[in-house]
């Protein structure tokens, strides 16, 4: 298990407020190095980074298997237990994801960092039978990436995100599963509607290498995981639904995380990739980092360049966006 991207990178090339150009790492600049991995576009303009490289194979195991619902609890299961596994074998990966497809389905995507069909790390995933659909194959990683692709690409489509993270906890997937089909009907009139609920897991190793390098801005800690990371992704193609589709998102969110909450298993961290306008990501990191961050915001860019005339994207005091119309 090779951690997050950001704790696998060595230097940043930067151009400041200022405009002078320098080269941040964990021994140049070592408090911007921290705020740059999590902080966002909050501290400057990156302009060329350096990461470090894991030689692998020329190819490797992996594809999306789909199935109906009378396979959701084995998936289940096999889902929870590779993240709890995590530590045995750090090659393989999952995203386990509900959607709608005229009836309720599931699709798993699933690799393997080597060119191995069978690693035993898998061996639960791979004997759950009655796959409607299975891609899964040894191919290269540009294969796999384009295969990825699927049916919910294509011009004119418009998209949400919305995220939030959890104790790794079986019911608690079974829960986020059954709350995401609950809530879907005030939806699915929306044209071109493509709704799935995802769950990967921010497994013990993942978590133990946030603490490289020096740490990073995003609040996370081994002693607190795995966790859950949830993703309901949605695509549509009418803007007369926006409001609507995102309010669906958010109450399945809510749901959720209140049904974590009285479990005693929620967590506040949010990954920002995932997270829609109307989430305060950095905020979930915790009051320390955020006044940490915001305090190296100040020391480089005094006037506030990329927190006021840089627009987009997640900023350092609050959602993007207020509240829902």
């Amino acid at each position: 298990m090779y951690g997050l991207a950001c704790d696998n990178v060595e230097s940043y090339e930067l151009v400041t407020a200022s405009g002078i150009i320098i080269t941040v790492s964990q021994n140049s600049f070592p408090d911007l190095y921290w705020a740059l991995r999590g902080g966002g576009n909050n501290f400057g303009i990156v302009t060329q980074f350096n990461v470090a490289a894991i030689p692998r194979a020329p190819k490797m195991w992996g594809g999306m298997r789909t199935y109906l619902s009378t396979e959701f609890p084995a998936l289940i299961d096999a889902y929870y237990n590779l993240g709890m596994n995590a530590k045995k074998d750090g090659k393989a990966h999952q995203i386990l994801s509900f959607g709608w497809g005229g009836l309720e389905v599931a699709q798993v995507e699933l690799e393997y960092a080597d060119p191995i069909a069978n690693a035993s790390i898998l061996a639960e995933y791979n004997a759950i039978s009655g796959a409607i659909a299975d891609q899964t194959a040894i191919r290269s990683l540009a294969e796999l990436t384009a295969l990825l692709e699927g049916p919910a690409s294509g011009a004119g489509l418009r998209q949400a995100f919305w995220t939030w993270s959890v104790k790794l906890d079986k019911e608690l997937a079974t829960i986020t599963k059954d709350i995401f089909f609950e809530e879907l009907p005030a939806v699915l009139d929306a044209a071109d509607i493509l709704p799935a609920v995802s769950l990967q897991v921010l497994t013990d190793p993942i978590l133990e290498k946030t603490a490289t390098r020096g740490g990073n801005a995003l609040g996370l800690s081994a002693k607190d995981g795995p966790l859950m990371n949830v993703l309901v992704a949605l695509k549509w193609s009418n803007s007369a639904d926006d409001v609507r589709i995102n309010k669906f998102a958010a109450k399945v969110k809510e749901r959720a995380v209140a049904a974590a909450v009285a479990k005693g298993k929620s967590s506040p961290y949010l990954y920002m990739n995932y997270a829609s306008p109307w989430q305060d990501v950095v905020a979930g990191y915790g009051k320390a980092n955020q006044a940490r961050l915001k305090s190296i915001s100040k020391k480089y860019d005094p006037t506030g360049v990329f927190e006021t005339l840089q627009p987009g994207y997640f900023k350092l005091s609050g959602a993007p966006q207020g509240a829902l119309a």
